[in-house]
């Protein structure tokens, strides 16, 4: 199993629902943590494979209302 962490910025007027609606509908996203703080959203992705990870994490970026985001690759759960 693959992993990564990934820190979502939105853009002002985005509709919350429907971008949390949306980012669960991303194949392989296992979780949407909405946040208070300078990032707005966590996303955790697991997947197969890397490929698949990274796939989702493009997929992330295409939902409508993300400004940005800010990936990290999980390297081993302990």
């Amino acid at each position: 199993m693959q992993g990564a962490v990934v820190f979502v910025q939105i853009r002002g007027a985005a509709d919350l629902a429907a971008l949390h609606k949306n980012l669960h509908g991303v194949a392989n996203v296992k979780e949407v943590y909405m946040l208070a703080g300078p990032t707005d959203v966590l996303c955790n992705v697991e997947a197969a494979d890397m490929d698949s990870v990274v796939n989702a994490v493009m997929a992330i970026r295409r939902v409508e209302g993300v400004a940005s985001t800010d990936t990290r690759f999980i390297l081993s759960v302990h």
